[in-house]
Protein backbone atom coordinates (compact mmCIF):
# COMPACT_ATOMS: atom_id res chain seq x y z
CA UNK A 1 0.00 0.00 0.00
CA UNK A 2 1.28 3.33 -1.03
CA UNK A 3 1.28 6.55 1.70
CA UNK A 4 -1.08 8.12 -0.83
CA UNK A 5 -3.46 4.64 -0.58
CA UNK A 6 -2.50 4.93 3.36
CA UNK A 7 -3.63 7.92 3.73
CA UNK A 8 -7.06 7.67 1.27
CA UNK A 9 -7.93 4.75 3.90
CA UNK A 10 -7.15 6.94 7.17
CA UNK A 11 -9.49 9.80 5.67
CA UNK A 12 -12.23 7.77 4.70
CA UNK A 13 -12.99 6.70 8.00
CA UNK A 14 -11.10 10.36 9.44
CA UNK A 15 -11.93 12.83 7.30
CA UNK A 16 -10.52 15.76 9.08
CA UNK A 17 -7.37 14.00 9.52
CA UNK A 18 -4.01 15.68 7.50
CA UNK A 19 -0.82 14.47 6.35
CA UNK A 20 2.23 16.24 7.51
CA UNK A 21 4.17 17.28 4.57
CA UNK A 22 7.26 16.98 4.36
CA UNK A 23 10.05 19.70 4.86
CA UNK A 24 11.50 20.58 1.90
CA UNK A 25 15.71 19.32 2.19
CA UNK A 26 14.19 16.95 4.88
CA UNK A 27 15.13 13.73 4.62
CA UNK A 28 12.69 10.84 5.70
CA UNK A 29 11.81 7.13 5.22
CA UNK A 30 8.24 5.80 3.13
CA UNK A 31 6.33 6.35 6.15
CA UNK A 32 3.50 8.60 6.02
CA UNK A 33 3.12 11.09 8.51
CA UNK A 34 -0.09 12.17 9.94
CA UNK A 35 -1.17 15.10 12.71
CA UNK A 36 -3.58 13.54 15.25
CA UNK A 37 -5.70 15.50 17.33
CA UNK A 38 -5.72 13.48 21.36
CA UNK A 39 -9.61 12.99 21.45
CA UNK A 40 -9.06 10.65 18.05
CA UNK A 41 -5.91 9.07 18.70
CA UNK A 42 -7.58 6.04 20.72
CA UNK A 43 -10.11 5.33 17.82
CA UNK A 44 -7.76 6.01 15.35
CA UNK A 45 -5.07 3.45 16.77
CA UNK A 46 -7.96 0.69 17.40
CA UNK A 47 -8.61 1.35 13.74
CA UNK A 48 -5.61 1.03 12.18
CA UNK A 49 -4.39 -2.38 14.53
CA UNK A 50 -8.01 -4.18 13.64
CA UNK A 51 -9.16 -2.83 10.23
CA UNK A 52 -6.86 -5.94 8.02
CA UNK A 53 -5.85 -3.71 5.15
CA UNK A 54 -4.08 -1.72 7.29
CA UNK A 55 -3.44 -4.18 10.24
CA UNK A 56 -0.82 -2.12 12.26
CA UNK A 57 0.52 -4.79 14.60
CA UNK A 58 3.84 -3.18 15.61
CA UNK A 59 4.00 0.11 17.74
CA UNK A 60 8.03 0.18 17.02
CA UNK A 61 8.24 3.05 19.68
CA UNK A 62 6.56 6.17 21.47
CA UNK A 63 8.64 9.43 22.06
CA UNK A 64 7.82 12.97 22.61
CA UNK A 65 9.41 16.20 21.91
CA UNK A 66 9.26 19.68 23.93
CA UNK A 67 9.06 22.16 21.35
CA UNK A 68 8.75 24.47 24.22
CA UNK A 69 5.89 25.98 23.62
CA UNK A 70 3.69 23.06 23.27
CA UNK A 71 4.74 18.87 23.48
CA UNK A 72 4.45 16.69 20.90
CA UNK A 73 3.93 12.81 21.25
CA UNK A 74 5.28 10.81 18.29
CA UNK A 75 3.58 7.11 17.60
CA UNK A 76 5.76 4.72 14.76
CA UNK A 77 3.42 1.85 13.31
CA UNK A 78 4.19 -1.13 11.46
CA UNK A 79 2.52 -3.33 9.63
CA UNK A 80 4.28 -6.74 9.43
CA UNK A 81 2.19 -7.92 7.49
CA UNK A 82 2.04 -5.38 4.69
CA UNK A 83 5.25 -3.68 4.99
CA UNK A 84 3.82 0.10 5.24
CA UNK A 85 4.66 2.19 8.23
CA UNK A 86 2.57 5.13 9.97
CA UNK A 87 3.98 7.78 12.16
CA UNK A 88 1.39 9.54 14.12
CA UNK A 89 1.92 13.05 15.82
CA UNK A 90 -0.05 14.37 18.81
CA UNK A 91 0.28 17.96 19.50
CA UNK A 92 -0.39 18.55 23.57
CA UNK A 93 -0.62 22.71 23.98
CA UNK A 94 -1.47 22.39 27.68
CA UNK A 95 2.18 22.24 29.55
CA UNK A 96 1.05 22.96 32.96
CA UNK A 97 -0.99 19.70 32.75
CA UNK A 98 0.04 17.58 29.57
CA UNK A 99 -2.21 14.36 29.00
CA UNK A 100 -2.33 12.08 25.92
CA UNK A 101 -5.17 8.79 26.21
CA UNK A 102 -2.96 5.80 26.39
CA UNK A 103 -2.47 3.09 23.96
CA UNK A 104 -1.12 0.41 25.96
CA UNK A 105 -4.58 -1.33 26.36
CA UNK A 106 -3.75 -1.99 22.03
CA UNK A 107 -0.08 -2.15 21.81
CA UNK A 108 1.56 -3.55 24.96
CA UNK A 109 4.70 -1.86 24.15
CA UNK A 110 3.52 1.39 24.86
CA UNK A 111 3.30 0.07 29.07
CA UNK A 112 6.75 1.13 29.40
CA UNK A 113 7.39 3.51 27.27
CA UNK A 114 4.40 5.76 27.86
CA UNK A 115 5.69 5.60 31.82
CA UNK A 116 8.93 6.60 30.45
CA UNK A 117 7.98 9.77 28.68
CA UNK A 118 5.66 10.75 31.76
CA UNK A 119 9.02 10.14 33.90
CA UNK A 120 11.18 11.85 32.12
CA UNK A 121 8.57 14.94 30.51
CA UNK A 122 5.73 14.88 32.51
CA UNK A 123 3.02 14.29 29.65
CA UNK A 124 -0.23 12.18 31.36
CA UNK A 125 -1.62 8.95 29.53
CA UNK A 126 -4.76 8.82 30.20
CA UNK A 127 -6.34 5.15 31.13
CA UNK A 128 -3.10 3.97 31.29
CA UNK A 129 -3.10 1.16 34.39
CA UNK A 130 0.24 2.26 36.01
CA UNK A 131 1.06 5.55 35.39
CA UNK A 132 4.05 5.95 37.65
CA UNK A 133 7.61 6.64 37.57
CA UNK A 134 9.79 4.11 36.15
CA UNK A 135 13.52 5.55 35.74
CA UNK A 136 13.63 8.13 38.46
CA UNK A 137 13.08 7.45 42.09
CA UNK A 138 9.51 8.47 43.18
CA UNK A 139 10.72 11.23 45.39
CA UNK A 140 12.69 13.30 42.31
CA UNK A 141 10.92 16.94 41.49
CA UNK A 142 10.32 18.07 38.26
CA UNK A 143 10.60 16.17 34.38
CA UNK A 144 14.81 16.43 32.96
CA UNK A 145 13.55 16.25 29.55
CA UNK A 146 12.02 19.56 29.35
CA UNK A 147 13.29 22.70 27.93
CA UNK A 148 12.39 24.52 30.95
CA UNK A 149 13.78 21.97 34.14
CA UNK A 150 16.61 23.50 36.08
CA UNK A 151 18.62 20.99 37.60
CA UNK A 152 19.62 21.40 40.81
CA UNK A 153 22.10 19.43 43.38
CA UNK A 154 20.61 16.48 45.35
CA UNK A 155 21.72 13.47 47.08
CA UNK A 156 22.79 11.99 43.63
CA UNK A 157 24.99 14.26 42.50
Amino acid sequence: MTTQELLTSIQAKFPGLQEIPKVQGQVRGDELYVAVPADQLVELCRFLRFDPPLSFDFLSFVTSTDWKTHFEVVYYLVSTLHKHKLVLKVKVEDRAKPEVPSIATLWPTADWQEREIFDLMGIRFAGHYNMRRILLPDDWEGYPLRKDYVAKPDRYD
